[in-house]
Formats: C-alpha cells, sequence, structure tokens
C-alpha cells in the first residue's frame, strides 16, 4: 500500500512538472519588418524577419533590394546601404525608400574595417542592404552574423553575378561568407517601354527562383518591375 502511495505521489508530481513546464514555455516570436504588397509573396514569412539575412543576386537585384526596404522605411526604420556603388537616389524613391531615414556608408574593402563598420551600423539600424568584399575573412563574416543575430536587425545583400542553380538551392556556396535564410536570384527576361526606337524603358520582367535554408521548397516567380 505504501509503495503504491508513494507511486501515485510520483506519478502526480511529474505531471504537474510537465504542465508547469508547458505554462512557463513562451512561444517564440517571430519579429518582422513589413514589406509591400508586389514583393510580400516571395518571402516565406511575409515579411523581412528580424535577425536574418536576405541575398539578392542577379541582374535585378539592388532594384528588389530597394523594394524589400521599401515600406519598412515609410513605417520609421533606418536603412543603410553599405558599400554598395553606383545607387542611384532617384531609383531609391522610385522605389519607395524614404531617404530621411536612409544612411550611405562607404566602408574600406578590407575585411576587419569593413566587419567593424557594418557591426557600427547594425547597432543604430534595422535594415541594411550591404555589399560584401571578395576578401571578407570568414571569421569576419561570422562576427557581423551574430552581431545581426543580437541586435535584431535585417540585412540585405546585394550581388549582381546570377547564381546557379546548385548554389541557389543551397542557399550559398564555398565562396560565400554569409550563410543567407532567404536567396531571392532574379534575371531580366524582357524589356518594355520602348516604341519603334523611341520612348524609355519602363518596365521589364524579372524571373525570381526563391530558395535559401528558411525556403522549404525552391519557387519560381516572373514579375513585372518598374526600371
Amino acid at each position: 500500500m505504501q509503495l503504491d502511495t508513494k507511486q501515485r505521489i510520483t506519478e502526480l508530481s511529474i505531471k504537474e512538472l510537465l504542465v508547469t513546464q508547458q505554462l512557463n514555455t513562451k512561444p517564440q516570436v517571430v519579429e518582422r519588418l513589413a514589406v509591400a504588397d508586389d514583393v510580400r509573396e516571395l518571402l516565406p514569412d511575409s515579411g523581412l524577419v528580424r535577425g536574418r539575412i536576405v541575398r539578392c543576386s542577379g541582374d535585378a537585384g539592388l532594384s528588389l533590394a530597394l523594394s524589400l526596404c521599401s515600406l519598412a522605411t515609410q513605417q520609421g526604420s533606418w536603412l543603410g546601404v553599405v558599400g554598395v556603388e553606383h545607387l542611384g537616389l532617384l531609383a531609391a524613391v522610385e522605389h519607395g525608400v524614404a531617404l530621411e531615414r536612409t544612411v550611405l556608408v562607404h566602408p574600406p574593402k578590407t575585411s576587419r574595417e569593413w566587419s567593424i563598420t557594418v557591426a557600427a551600423a547594425i547597432e543604430g539600424l534595422d535594415l541594411l542592404i550591404v555589399a560584401v568584399p571578395e576578401r571578407l575573412s570568414v571569421n569576419d563574416a561570422r562576427r557581423v552574423q551574430t552581431r545581426l543575430q543580437s541586435r535584431r536587425a535585417v540585412m540585405i545583400i546585394v550581388d549582381n553575378t546570377v547564381l546557379s542553380q546548385s548554389r541557389s538551392m543551397n542557399g550559398s556556396n564555398e565562396a560565400q561568407q554569409f550563410l543567407a535564410d532567404v536567396v531571392l536570384d532574379t534575371k531580366t527576361k524582357s524589356w518594355s517601354g520602348v516604341d519603334k526606337g523611341a520612348g524609355y524603358l519602363q518596365h521589364r520582367d524579372v524571373r525570381i527562383r526563391v530558395s535559401g535554408r528558411r525556403v522549404a521548397r525552391e519557387r519560381n516567380y516572373l514579375v513585372t518591375r518598374s526600371c
């Protein structure tokens, strides 16, 4: 009888402990920065998740990166553009980026100084669009990614090269210092706006391949983008 009583008390204690653990376990909250309607379906979480990295590659990579940041800057988030050459401010405005909350940074391309500059920018900004120098070391990249995750910022890497199928499916390759959570690989299929040699290019049809370690399966989209 005493053994049965002790066994029942033990079973009740275990059940109470499990219930208490379940009550005290808080569900993980995914913090997102909002994105515009025309790019929302490209992202697996329908927004830019804080602490993560997005890679925009291909000939429309910078254009897409600006579009991803536009609504967040309009809603009060600050954007840092680090080391991105040939960024047109007019183009940024046309894609909806609020210039009054945009900071342009041109750091040295040496690995250590670049990583220090980006880490400092992460401290005060919600969003970063960056061009990664080729000689950035893996250790410096790891430090930047750790800081990004701890400060809950979002980094968008622009890469003008078009990723191969295998690179896109893996989200990165040996030459890439950062492991992207989402990879948006772009390639322009056609242009429109010019009529018989006259006028201006106004739109282009872009194929966007979505992959990365946060993407359950690779997806493809054909979207029309402003020039």
